[in-house]
């Protein structure tokens, strides 16, 4: 029998189907979403459970003109494969490849482009709002998953979409899941009778709930949708990592995000490294520290899996707490909790700590909170691109008055930098890649205890140039020194305080490149160059670091490579300047 996925273009092309070719179409874009992920990885549980809910929605509305907002995105892969990009699904999230989340760009149908939670309702109203004031037709669509139910911005629009009374179109995907199970009140209560009402008093006619996976109620439901004058909630129960048994079974994520896969022999195989990776590391440092301070606790926002702490929960369930998708809230938690006497590490991605900058500074640094940010993800992610690369975090957070922050080479350094993050009386930040751990050379380990100040990596014999490095590319900068008796490498492991007197020693030799995987815009760089200029110091600094750019989606280590933050990259910069001085 002849596929219909190969057939279908636009949405146009599923509404000219008959209704008996639905569930065809649906086991279909199943096979293809199972496959892909197989060969390049992706958000697999969330897009398999919403396969009927898409193809409903593109059965009854009539986008582009109808607009739909995906909260996220990870739930859009039949929505990719139903608008014409099934024939480049292949390059999802590879270097020039489809977007790993949805791109107004890439195509006419991804309404706005997302990569964090909770904003499709206040996007969607916006959208609504603007088609009324230009007089545009066409009905708007924001579609979310329960787990943004958890989050305060969610809860924004929809108090103001209920106050406008216009006909905005709301979607709850409730499948009981954000990355793991969900938490908190809201999540539970939509699966009582209590849910009609609280919809209902916040001034949105509810539907449902409705079963997820019944093509011809969502259908009924989103024709009612549709012809509605004000606004409308349509609840629809859905299971996530619906038609991929390993993700039917896996109950702590339903194959949320899963690396490429195959079948040998009737059994799935994911490729694993080996190595250990720096969450994991800084999870075991952490449990270790938990074990000897009974003030110490965990706060994490809907992160438990990615920052390695699901075996931390099992083992302190009361003093690890996963708030849900709300960083906002998650700093301000960790306030009341240091300000109740106990000392909370906050372990969260730099991408998500943007969202609680004003809760960072008002409600942790203003009054000197002893909390602890545990900053994951920070520098290149990969995959995940754009939204996601941990870019801004020193370069927003080094001015903040009072805010310690520092940065690991490896996971050696880690115990040490916790401890002293610990000890101090107001708050502190460690920030981390993705990624696994380097190896540190023997003559280099880190020792117990309590870390100060900058450390030679390196020292050069009457050095000629000097790397100043922030981070895990310190073994980087190590490395194209390594066969220059005269190249140094400092890690200054502190961006705030800097230690100034070791900046000032590198800085002599008249020659500096600066190293950091985040902006150089207000970053380590800019650090170095405010103290050289107060201290009327004249050298030539070349600064390396991410681009004044949002650096799209592929494979870190190549971005590092095009960047020239490799080895072979800062052994050129170095090699520039002594150039550049040679000729002046």
């Amino acid at each position: 029998m002849e596929r219909l996925l190969p057939r279908i273009q636009s949405p146009s092309d599923v509404r000219a189907l008959p209704e008996s070719d639905l569930p065809r179409l649906c086991e279909e874009l199943r096979e293809d979403i199972i496959s892909l992920c197989g060969r390049v990885g992706g958000h697999l549980g969330a897009s398999l459970g919403v396969v009927e809910l898409v193809v409903s929605l593109h059965r009854v509305f009539h986008s582009p003109q109808d607009a739909i907002v995906f909260d996220v995105g990870h739930q859009a892969y039949a929505h990719k494969l139903l608008t014409g990009r099934r024939e480049r699904m292949g390059t999802l999230r590879q270097a020039g490849g489809l977007s790993p989340f949805l791109d107004p760009r890439e195509s006419p149908h991804d309404a706005l482009a997302a990569g964090h939670a909770s904003t499709a309702v206040s996007a969607a109203l916006g959208i609504l709002e603007g088609k009324h004031l230009r007089g545009q037709p066409g009905h708007v669509v924001a579609f979310v998953g329960d787990g943004a139910l958890t989050g305060g911005l969610t809860f924004e629009g929809l108090n103001n979409t209920g106050g406008t009374h216009l006909p905005l179109v709301v979607v709850v995907n409730d499948n009981q899941m954000s990355i793991s199970a969900n938490v908190g009140a809201i999540p539970a209560l939509l699966r009582t009778r209590q849910a009609r009402a609280f919809f209902e008093a916040l001034g949105f006619t509810y539907l449902g709930p409705v079963e997820g996976h019944d093509l011809g109620a969502l259908t009924r439901a989103f024709h009612e949708a549709r012809a509605s004058t004000r606004p409308v909630v349509v609840h629809a129960l859905t299971q996530k990592g619906r038609g991929f048994p390993p993700a039917e079974a896996d109950t702590q994520t339903r194959g949320h995000a899963m690396g490429p896969y195959e079948w040998r022999d009737g059994k799935l195989v994911r490729s694993r490294g080996g190595q250990r990776t720096f969450s994991e590391a800084f999870a075991a440092v952490l449990e270790e520290t938990m074990a000897r301070d009974s003030r110490v606790v965990a706060v994490t926002p809907a992160m438990l899996e990615g920052s390695a702490l699901v075996g931390l929960k099992q083992r302190y369930p009361e003093r690890v707490f996963d708030v849900g998708i709300a960083e906002p809230h998650a700093v301000t938690f960790c306030a009341g909790l240091a300000a109740s006497g106990l000392r909370p590490v906050c372990a969260i991605y730099s991408t998500f700590l943007q969202r609680a900058y004003d809760q960072v500074i008002h409600d942790v640094c203003l009054p000197g909170l002893p909390v602890v940010f545990a900053v994951d993800r920070a520098g290149l992610v990969g995959a995940d691109g754009a939204t996601h690369q941990g870019t801004y975090d020193v370069a927003s957070l080094r001015p903040v008055p009072g805010l310690t922050l520092m940065a690991p080479v490896t996971g050696e350094d880690l115990e040490g930098m916790l401890s002293t993050a610990l000890a101090l009386p107001g708050p502190s930040l460690l920030r981390f890649p993705r990624g696994t751990l380097p190896t540190l050379p023997p003559e280099l380990h880190a020792g117990p205890g309590p870390v100060r100040g900058a450390r030679w990596l390196k020292r050069g014999q009457e050095a000629r140039v000097s790397f100043i490095t922030l981070g895990p590319l310190g073994m980087a900068a190590l490395e194209a020194a390594a066969s220059e008796p005269d190249w140094s490498v400092l890690d200054a492991r502190f961006v705030s305080p800097l230690d100034e007197a070791a900046v000032l020693e590198a800085a002599a030799c008249g020659r500096v490149v600066v190293v950091e995987e985040g902006t150089t815009h207000g970053g380590l760089g800019s650090a170095v160059l405010e103290l050289l200029a107060a201290n009327r110091v004249n050298a030539r600094v070349t600064l390396m670091g991410m681009p004044d750019a949002f650096v799209p989606h592929g494979d870190a280590r190549v971005q590092r490579a095009e960047l020239g933050l490799d080895a072979a990259g800062l052994r050129r910069a170095a090699q520039a300047l002594l150039a550049e001085e040679a000729l002046s």
